[in-house]
């Protein structure tokens, strides 16, 4: 036990200096940005629950010595995703015929919508009433941005860019996070299963279904976006955003289906994959349509995660 949580508490230590690194800014710190949360996910889906809490606490315990104000930000950004990732994929249970059943990916990925929201309702609770509103904030903090980035940016170009990031900031970092998470979480349970350490199956991504109790907050949320304003109608409209994203996993799922078997079908998938990037917002648009269609066309079993979605 004290040889795991050796290994557990070095592994947080990794994933402390690579989150250091990224802070530190440069090529390899984007690089990095987006697998700060890998060596806590590939110590959890390999040892279990206890060994990357281990981790996490070794990992935040180095960055708050080290940066005390990043502390916070590495717990939200590669902390909350590899505990979700990791606890949720680990829970299974056994059917009535002696199988083991183990949670679904798209149960996984409906949390990790609903962690991402959570955490967006946080953020705007935090940042409490600034004058003007919290989207004039943000839109001020865009307009510098591009300014920054940008600096020769016409007036035409800039004011629509700062247009559209401000209506959908927040909505964009907590797609990032989700998509992290998610990534992550993939290129893990990979590693571990090539590396003969997988404590679970590689679940079947094609066949990645939703609950049918997703649409509610969804719909909520659109509801309010459409017929509030200030702060309130802001918030809904990037939570229903945020909440689209399950649905683009689905859609994304669908076409990996609708492919499958086909000849060439990995030309065709790296086709798609770039078509999909490169019109950026409207194809993820489009790809969440897809899911929610999919989702709701697809004949599933009666006790299709029964027992499973309360968790």
């Amino acid at each position: 036990m004290a040889r795991g949580i050796g290994l557990a508490i070095a592994v947080g230590l990794v994933c402390a200096l690579v989150y250091l690194s990224v802070l530190s800014g440069g090529v390899l710190g984007v690089l990095l940005a987006y697998v700060t949360p890998l060596p806590l996910v590939l110590v959890g889906l390999s040892r279990g629950l206890r060994d990357v809490a281990a981790a996490a606490a070794a990992g935040l315990a180095v960055v708050a010595l080290a940066v005390p104000g990043a502390a916070s930000a590495f717990a939200v950004v590669t902390v909350l995703p590899a505990l979700i990732v990791v606890r949720q994929a680990l829970l299974c249970r056994q059917t009535p015929d002696g199988t083991v059943e183990w949670y679904p990916p798209g149960l996984l990925v409906t949390w990790l919508g609903l962690a991402a929201a959570g955490l967006m309702v946080l953020a705007t609770v935090l940042a409490g009433t600034p004058d003007g509103g919290i989207e004039a904030v943000i839109r001020d903090s865009v307009s510098r941005f591009i300014d920054e980035v940008a600096p020769g940016i016409p007036p035409d170009s800039r004011g629509l860019a700062v247009k559209w990031w401000t209506a959908l900031f927040p909505a964009m970092l907590g797609g990032a996070w989700i998509l992290m998470a998610a990534l992550n979480g993939v290129l893990g349970q990979w590693t571990v299963t090539r590396a003969g350490h997988a404590l679970r199956p590689t679940p079947a991504y094609s066949g990645l279904d939703l609950p049918p109790w997703l649409l509610a907050p969804l719909a909520a949320a659109a509801a309010v976006g459409a017929g509030a304003g200030g702060d309130a109608g802001y918030l809904a409209r990037n939570l229903a955003a945020v909440l689209l994203w399950p649905y683009v996993f689905a859609g994304l799922a669908l076409v990996h289906r609708t492919l499958a078997g086909r000849p060439r079908m990995g030309l065709l998938l790296a086709l798609f994959y770039v078509t999909f990037f490169a019109m950026s917002g409207w194809a993820w648009l489009a790809v969440a349509g897809l899911g929610l269609v999919s989702h709701w066309i697809r004949p599933r079993p009666r006790d299709s995660g029964a027992g499973q979605e309360e968790e």
